[in-house]
């Protein structure tokens, strides 16, 4: 199983709400999607620093199921909406097995 990790960091002026209601439209359009998990990072950071703002964890059977997620066009039209509303992104992509 591939899991692919995004964390987000919303920008100035911009809705967290909105961010998440864009990402989650991603789960009912892809359908190499396994599993998918969506959030928001709560509490307080304490001395963890700036945290990322929120965490999407969606889970591929394969490589190639992921590689037709990022490539999908649906995907890719939530990616140019979803641009403008974040200032910082970040992506792990890795590779479980026994799962």
């Amino acid at each position: 199983m591939i899991r692919h990790v995004f964390l987000w960091k919303v920008a100035d002026g911009s809705d967290p709400d909105k961010v998440i209601d864009l990402l989650t439209r991603l789960s009912t359009r892809i359908p190499s999607l396994r599993s998918w998990e969506i959030g928001k990072h709560q509490g307080d950071p304490g001395d963890n620093g700036d945290p990322w703002d929120g965490m999407l964890i969606s889970d591929f059977d394969s490589w190639q199921g992921l590689a037709e997620y990022s490539d999908h066009p649906f995907h890719l039209e939530v990616v140019r909406e979803l641009k403008p509303l974040v200032s910082e992104r970040a992506v792990v992509d890795i590779e479980r097995e026994n799962v």
